[in-house]
């Protein structure tokens, strides 16, 4: 599922697919499917909308501390290092030249039918969901997956294979370090450092139950996200998802947001560490 599905989840309506299962032709001009339209035909341009934003509140949600000079200056830090325009072109920049002409066509030919505009409604619609919706998106989706239909439920394990965790699992990851680096540098005084290596030791022993929870929310937010599509139109898209462009796509993005988001987080902790170094807490 594309990162966005776990990090920023307003509501969905119920979603017209088109009557005729044909792919239909594409509107936009497939030979110029440049990278902007891909990433918000993909929802791309949504992966960092609220991943500065939870950090952010990550110190006072997480009871990290109750210190107000120490809240401001993690908000602060975080605002700046999480700038989402920022993070976005830098995204933008990743994914520029990464695509031949033909593999452009072929992506711009699936998201110009009407299947491929409903799918991007709805994953868009998905990432605009705030927290409160998110948690209630969450749970309507674990009801629906344990209780698909076998068809349904096979969908679902060809779209966790797909479109895989890699994403949303490097997004998870980073903010587990953010509370992580939080917990470290709250306790220190003077001149503050990160102790990152400690902090990636602690993130890999939490690894597999990280990953275990992460692929039960990423297939319940899958369920609940593709509620509305009939097992025809999702076999067309998972059938799309298959070809070669599709999962080079998926695979360039996955590594650009992985590398984008772990920058970010060096920077973040670089400027946390500045700034309370020059305050007493």
């Amino acid at each position: 599922m594309r990162v966005v599905m776990l990090v920023a989840l307003l509501g969905m309506g119920v979603l017209s697919l088109p009557a005729s299962s044909g792919v239909t032709a594409a509107e936009t001009p497939l030979a110029n499917f440049s990278v902007t339209q891909l990433m918000q035909a993909t929802a791309l341009d949504l992966t960092f909308e609220q991943f500065g934003a939870s950090i952010a509140a990550a110190a006072r949600d997480g009871d990290i501390s109750r210190d107000a000079t120490f809240l401001a200056h993690w908000q602060a830090a975080a605002e700046s290092a999480f700038h989402v325009p920022a993070l976005r072109s830098q995204l933008s920049s990743s994914l520029d030249g990464k695509f031949t002409d033909a593999e452009r066509l072929e992506l711009g030919a699936f998201y110009g039918t009407g299947l491929g505009r409903a799918i991007t409604e709805l994953e868009r619609d998905v990432a605009r969901l705030d927290a409160e919706d998110q948690a209630a998106a969450l749970l309507e989706g674990f009801v629906l997956a344990q209780s698909a239909t076998a068809a349904r439920s096979s969908q679902l394990d060809d779209l966790m294979l797909l479109m895989g965790a890699e994403i949303s699992g490097a997004m998870a990851g980073q903010q587990i370090r953010a509370l992580l680096l939080g917990m470290a540098v709250s306790q220190q005084r003077s001149d503050i450092e990160v102790p990152w290596e400690e902090i990636d030791a602690q993130v890999e022993a939490m690894l597999p139950d990280l990953i275990a929870d992460h692929a039960q929310a990423q297939r319940a937010l899958m369920a609940y996200a593709y509620r509305d599509l009939g097992d025809d139109d999702l076999d067309r898209y998972i059938a799309f998802l298959r070809t070669e462009p599709a999962q080079h796509f998926y695979a360039v993005a996955a590594y650009s947001v992985g590398q984008i988001a772990a920058r970010s987080m060096a920077r973040f902790g670089q400027m946390l560490a500045m700034r309370l170094s020059s305050v007493a807490i």
